[in-house]
């Protein structure tokens, strides 16, 4: 098999920000087909990368026989119509995360794609990035002793308009900052630490007129390695956000962080390792200078995609798969019910949540409010 020819289901911004320069880099697949029920948006994407064939509904890129996979980037919501739909017509599958809003959902999109026989990856890019899986490294290798401790801090501004984004932290979409920003650094505390066996959180909704869902978090993990990991979300910060972590093992503690966010830069994250109280050692990544080269060898959602790829030629399971998209969604899912419960929770889940009731008492019962304040991290600004 030659390259992979790819379909995108879903032509907003993930499909330019995020994953344009990874079209325009890619070895193992090709960019031959764009679909968005917005005409408009497809056509951009679509004379952006020049693509041939642009399509406003599903079933005609799923019977483009020139597509062998899709790249469902739609949002969370409307992830399972397409997700099945693809495996159904044979189509192998790259699916944003979060890959669904709760387990019953997930568990049909695995089902689809196990009878048809075709591969699902969810995307956590985070796993293709170079400072994680250095993260990773160190741990495997003992450089840290035994790890019982990740603590994750990620500040996101979501007050830059009165009704936020689109899609995100929507009733509809399934959930705030919790499931939409929290996806991230549960995986990532997840592959570090092993899975998860117990789960217990707080929410609020501190800004009642601008969120229908939590914007303020903590939830903590309790791994079945006995370890735990803490994350602290929020979508109010004051300053320009920030995402970071810190890893405690017995022989060493790692801090990593960056500037502003992972998702968004090509930057490694600033790391450094301390021991006994003492010694500090940077150990921060390097990275090329030229532009190019920073893209081809660092940029995660291209490493992600290339990966992606290299698993339908050589026909292997991706990394991270499907019951790794799936794990997330439970832990999620046990995260509102510990919100609602005002209590621990195990996993395995064996119950259905419902989160809706959750964020319409959180709502009527928030004491605050923003008063009309906008602000937006400095980021986020085009000159």
């Amino acid at each position: 098999m030659g390259r992979v020819r790819l379909g995108v289901i879903g032509c907003g911004l993930a499909s330019d920000i995020l994953y344009g320069p990874a079209f325009e880099y890619m070895q193992k697949g090709e960019l031959t087909a764009v679909m968005d029920t917005n005409a408009k948006r497809a056509k951009v994407l679509q004379e952006r990368h020049g693509v041939k064939r642009v399509y406003t509904d599903l079933e005609g890129i799923l019977e483009d026989r020139n597509v062998d996979a899709v790249m469902v980037l739609t949002p969370p919501q409307h992830h399972l119509a397409p997700v099945i739909a693809a495996a159904k017509a044979g189509k192998h599958i790259f699916c944003e995360k979060p890959m669904a809003s709760t387990l019953e959902k997930a568990d049909q999109m695995i089902r689809a794609c196990e009878a048809s026989g075709v591969k699902l990856m969810t995307v956590f890019m985070k796993r293709f990035n170079w400072s994680f899986q250095r993260v990773k490294e160190l741990i495997k290798e003992g450089r840290l002793g035994e790890v019982f401790e990740v603590r994750a801090r990620w500040d996101n501004v979501k007050v830059s308009g009165p009704s936020g984004d689109a899609f995100r932290m929507t009733v509809e979409s399934g959930g705030g900052m919790i499931q939409e920003d929290g996806s991230h650094p549960f995986d990532v505390c997840r592959w570090w630490l092993g899975d998860v066996s117990e789960v217990t959180a707080h929410a609020m909704i501190v800004a009642p007129e601008h969120h229908p869902t939590e914007d303020v978090g903590c939830v903590v993990l309790r791994h079945e390695s006995g370890a735990m990991s803490t994350l602290h979300v929020t979508g109010l910060t004051h300053a320009t956000g920030e995402e970071s972590y810190e890893v405690f093992g017995t022989r060493g503690t790692l801090e990593m962080r960056w500037l502003s966010h992972s998702t968004s830069t090509l930057e490694p994250a600033l790391m450094t390792l301390y021991e006994n109280s003492r010694t500090a050692t940077d150990l921060t990544l390097d990275a090329p200078w030229h532009p190019s080269q920073r893209i081809r060898e660092d940029w995660q959602y291209l490493r992600a995609l290339e990966h992606f790829c290299e698993c339908i030629i050589d026909d292997k399971e991706p990394q991270p798969n499907s019951a790794d998209g799936r794990a997330i969604v439970e832990i999620v899912n046990a995260a509102y019910l510990s919100v609602m419960r005002g209590a621990t929770v195990k996993l395995p889940l064996k119950e259905s949540v419902d989160a809706k009731p959750l964020f319409s008492k959180l709502h009527q019962a928030s004491p605050w409010s923003l008063e009309g304040r906008m602000w937006d991290s400095r980021y986020s600004r085009r000159r």
